[in-house]
């Protein structure tokens, strides 16, 4: 789900692009998320970009969840501990069961 380097995001308002751009990327061998709706969005329903609708619950939980493991992340080396590093395990794991179960 997560990874060191994050895969740069490009926002396309216009549907019809979208497919084009994917291909023209894939073409040029870049990695990047073309997002023309939420739902393209790997971080649906947490992705704000297209649909500023105010979260839910089960989006609240997520945003704190993911700020979690990132604050994990970015404290890894000032905490070198083996539990901290299992616990980041163990909530991007259930990350990706609330995004599953989101779909």
């Amino acid at each position: 789900m997560h990874t060191t380097d994050p895969t740069p995001l490009i926002i396309c308002t216009e549907r019809s692009l979208g497919p084009l751009l994917r291909q023209w990327l894939d073409s040029q061998q870049t990695a990047a998320e073309v997002i023309c709706s939420p739902n393209d969005c790997s971080q649906a329903p947490l992705c704000r970009w297209l649909d500023p609708a105010p979260l839910g619950p089960e989006g609240r939980v997520q945003t704190a969840l993911l700020d979690a493991v990132e604050t994990l992340i970015r404290t890894r080396h000032a905490f070198k501990s083996r539990e901290l590093a299992e616990l980041r395990k163990r909530l991007e794991q259930l990350l990706e069961e609330l995004s599953a179960h989101g779909e």
